[in-house]
């Protein structure tokens, strides 16, 4: 199976930068792929250095995987992150240590991912198709005055449609008023979807990933899905939860 991330596939970087998939799902959740597969595909098939396991609502998948890849010694390391549904839109909380229940406040889920020593991405910002952090939540973030509430990045290309109806937009605001860091997830569901948004970073380590955040240094890459894609993903999911 050829994919996305094959080391084939995905240009070249520059010496002393590595790629980030910080948006990946798995079995454990909604994804057709199990923590222990995804691994074994990240350290095997791709170049990525660092990458995390964001379940919706939970961190049971990503601490296994991140166990199964220290028990294995790989290359690739894991961070334990979740996709928290709050009650204001999807957030990423990525070196996560407690989960956070779906449906805690935006505001809330911020301060706790944070004083947990995590840090924050804002998933498929505005979209419409999903259930997404909008202007007026991303303004009352912005402005807001307790300075434990912050966003530490913005993904600003999600592959899925959900992501492609606002990615223009969201650059521009992000441009022109949020000024946030930069980042790329695959937002990936089977092994095919990895590696088709993708972060770089300097250095290789998951310190190194986050301080890029905090420095401003991060860019991505990747590209958005076609419908195939789509419609592939949506039969696997279809098929592993038996619906048909």
């Amino acid at each position: 199976m050829t994919t996305h991330a094959d080391r084939t596939m995905l240009p070249k970087l520059p010496d002393g930068f590595s790629r980030a998939d910080y948006h990946i799902h798995t079995s454990v959740g909604d994804a057709v792929m199990t923590p222990t597969e995804l691994v074994d595909y990240m350290e095997h098939r791709t170049d990525f250095s660092v990458m995390a396991v964001t379940d919706h609502d939970q961190i049971k998948g990503a601490v296994e995987a991140q166990q199964y890849a220290m028990d294995k010694k790989y290359r690739v390391q894991v961070i334990v992150g979740e996709e928290v549904s709050t009650a204001n839109g999807h957030l990423i909380g990525l070196f996560m240590r407690e989960r956070i229940k779906r449906s805690t406040g935006l505001i809330d889920t911020i301060k706790r991912i944070h004083g947990q020593g995590g840090i924050c991405i804002v998933p498929h910002p505005l979209s419409y198709l999903t259930t997404s952090v909008g202007e007026r939540s991303f303004r009352k973030v912005m402005e807001h005055r307790d300075e434990d509430v912050y966003f530490d990045a913005v993904e600003l290309i999600n592959p899925a449609i959900a992501g492609k109806v606002t990615g223009s937009k969201a650059k521009s605001l992000n441009d022109s008023y949020w000024k946030l860091p930069v980042t790329g997830g695959s937002d990936a569901h089977s092994l095919e979807g990895i590696g088709t948004a993708y972060t770089v970073f300097k250095g290789s380590t998951p310190e190194d990933f986050r301080k890029s955040i905090v420095d401003h240094t991060t860019t991505f890459g990747g590209s958005y899905w076609d419908f195939q894609q789509h419609w592939d993903l949506f039969v696997k999911k279809f098929k592993k939860f038996k619906i048909f």
